[in-house]
């Protein structure tokens, strides 16, 4: 009990000490400060031009909810490999990773990095794409339906 009274005196004399002080304090600080100047700078002359027109008309150009949909200006960008099955999916997670490619008339095939598949090695494999190197060199393969085109496919170097 004397524990509660301590606390309730302290909190009191803490109180009065607050009132006391605001009471006693000088008349020109309290109230609303007054409003500070804003210096503003003159815009640059060199300010970008607006792109966003641009920018606009290039989305809106291309299938916006297409599965396979990638920029236009894909380098060397082509429609398929001779003998090379399509790329149905990617499995990238703790278990390893491991691509998904879709046979005409047979089961679809799971690779590892390290595998063949239709003359070509599996290189890397990514969570969007797979590397293979093979007889047309170094070829990236990107996952599509059975529905779309045949698998999109650009030439590019290795990692190394």
């Amino acid at each position: 009990m004397t524990g509660l009274v301590a606390a309730l005196l302290s909190a009191t004399g803490l109180a009065a000490l607050v009132a006391l002080e605001v009471a006693n304090a000088p008349q020109d600080t309290i109230g609303p400060l007054p409003p500070r100047a804003v210096a503003i700078s003159p815009s640059p002359k060199s300010v970008a031009s607006d792109h966003s027109g641009e920018w606009v008309s290039t989305i809106l150009g291309r299938p916006l909810f297409s599965p396979d949909r990638r920029p236009s200006s894909t380098p060397a960008a082509v429609a398929g490999l001779p003998g090379l099955p399509r790329l149905s999916g990617i499995m990238v997670g703790p278990f390893g990773r491991s691509a998904i490619f879709a046979v005409e008339g047979a089961k679809p095939v799971v690779a590892q990095e390290g595998a063949r598949i239709a003359g070509y090695t599996v290189k890397a494999i990514e969570a969007r794409q797979v590397r293979l190197i093979g007889p047309n060199g170094n070829v990236v393969l990107y996952p599509t339906f059975a529905a779309a085109a045949a698998s999109r496919v650009t030439k590019a170097p290795l990692p190394r």
